[in-house]
């Protein structure tokens, strides 16, 4: 295959404007969300020295995440989902923008934090729906799986440059400025996303009712309650479905609070610094890009079950193998690995969410996937919780064979996602 047919091939969603206004735009959002990570981290670890205090402001983002996520899913299949992506970025950068000034005043406090993560929340729950179920009305059928990968790429692209510039930043100028920058970023993605023209979808769901005013309202709210019913009982109904949901949840729930947890492992564990910190941050980002690229290269692939199943593996033996690690060059690199896998997890899922469910269910099934992202700062808590109380090693060690088991047990119950 000659290399320009290998570009094309990788990058074939870009050719479409409308997928690369957005993609750009998903660009800056991502490094903002990878920076916050390091950031909003390392100050709490700055602030109290715990590890439940870093999992409890990333616990108080997951609640409303989890309580309100199917209901961004519903609104997202009624309104503009370009317009949802940019209300909610605009939210972001109001609370990045109070985080800054808060800092450069020297009166910032844990509680702050613990609303700023909540606010982030709430604005997650309604970005995340709808940039996961816009992709199918920028692009081709016959493209999705190529767009989602490039849409994880842009993704992870941020998770190799944002924390180590991140982690540069907070070394060498400080915490205030960190956040100013995140600000800018995320304005510049709210920008860009004002170029982004959806192609209107034929299953679009109507807002139409004759109550006026309060009855009115309530008659919405009624309605989102009976969609967001109808999801459920649509992925009860559809046995593959329910098993890929399964499938995102159990290790999200188990390995991926590592994401949140990772700066104060690496603080207190590791013993590294700020620098160090970003660059392992990084080396996780470097594997997920890899992951992305293969996805995005090999295009709409056969057996992607297999890959589902294998990377998930993968995931939880290369958390066991983080937890037995010691010095900065050894994490690094079995890093690279967990991100690799994890990356190819996360995008193979997503896509075969969006391939086995009707364009009109699109949104409220990525509200529902989007259930199993919330565990990730949910399970962050406990999971710091658990850190304090004991070796925090250990913690990681039987999370990632937790993941094992359960992938070992879901290739024996659900031979069905093996041969997707």
């Amino acid at each position: 295959m000659t290399a320009n047919r290998t570009w094309r091939t990788t990058f074939g969603s870009l050719h479409n404007q409308n997928y690369r206004w957005y993609w750009i735009s998903a660009i800056f959002a991502a490094a903002v969300m990878q920076m916050n990570l390091l950031a909003r981290g390392w100050l709490v670890f700055d602030l109290t020295g715990s590890y439940s205090d870093v999992g409890l402001v990333s616990f108080a983002a997951g609640v409303p995440l989890f309580i309100l996520a199917p209901f961004g899913g519903a609104i997202s299949d009624r309104l503009d989902k370009r317009n949802l992506i940019i209300a909610s970025q605009v939210l972001l950068c109001v609370v990045l923008l109070c985080i800054s000034v808060l800092i450069f005043i020297d009166v910032i406090a844990f509680w702050h934090l613990m609303i700023a993560g909540f606010l982030n929340g709430v604005m997650l729950a309604f970005n995340l729906p709808s940039r996961q179920a816009i992709v199918p009305q920028l692009v081709e059928g016959s493209q999705v799986m190529n767009a989602v990968a490039l849409n994880s790429m842009s993704q992870n692209v941020m998770r190799v440059l944002a924390p180590g510039v991140g982690g540069v930043v907070i070394g060498f100028v400080g915490m205030a400025e960190t956040y100013l920058i995140m600000v800018v970023l995320s304005v510049v993605s709210v920008l860009l996303m004002f170029f982004v023209k959806l192609k209107e979808s034929k299953l679009s769901l109507a807002w139409e009712t004759s109550a006026d005013g309060a009855h009115k309202g309530l008659q919405y709210f009624r309605r989102l309650v009976d969609d967001i019913r109808e999801a459920i009982q649509y992925v009860r109904s559809n046995p593959t479905l329910l098993g890929l949901l399964i499938m995102a949840m159990v290790p999200v729930l188990f390995g991926m609070p590592y994401v949140i947890l990772l700066v104060a492992f690496a603080n207190g564990v590791l013993e590294l610094n700020a620098e160090q910190s970003g660059a392992l941050y990084s080396a996780a980002g470097i594997g997920a890009l890899v992951g992305s690229l293969y996805i995005a290269f090999q295009g709409d692939f056969r057996r992607k079950g297999i890959f589902l199943m294998t990377s998930a593996m993968a995931f939880g033996v290369t958390l066991i193998l983080l937890a037995i690690s010691n010095d900065f060059y050894l994490p690094f690199l079995i890093l690279v690995g967990v991100g690799l896998s994890n990356g190819i997890y996360m995008i193979v899922n997503n896509t075969l969410l969006l391939m086995n469910s009707a364009e009109a269910m699109h949104g409220r099934v990525m509200g529902l996937f989007t259930w199993s992202i919330a565990l990730l700062p949910l399970a962050a808590y406990p999971m710091g919780l658990a850190m304090d109380a004991a070796d925090p090693r250990i913690v990681f060690a039987v999370c990632g064979a937790i993941i094992v088991v359960f992938t070992l047990i879901m290739l024996l119950v659900r031979r069905d996602l093996w041969r997707l």
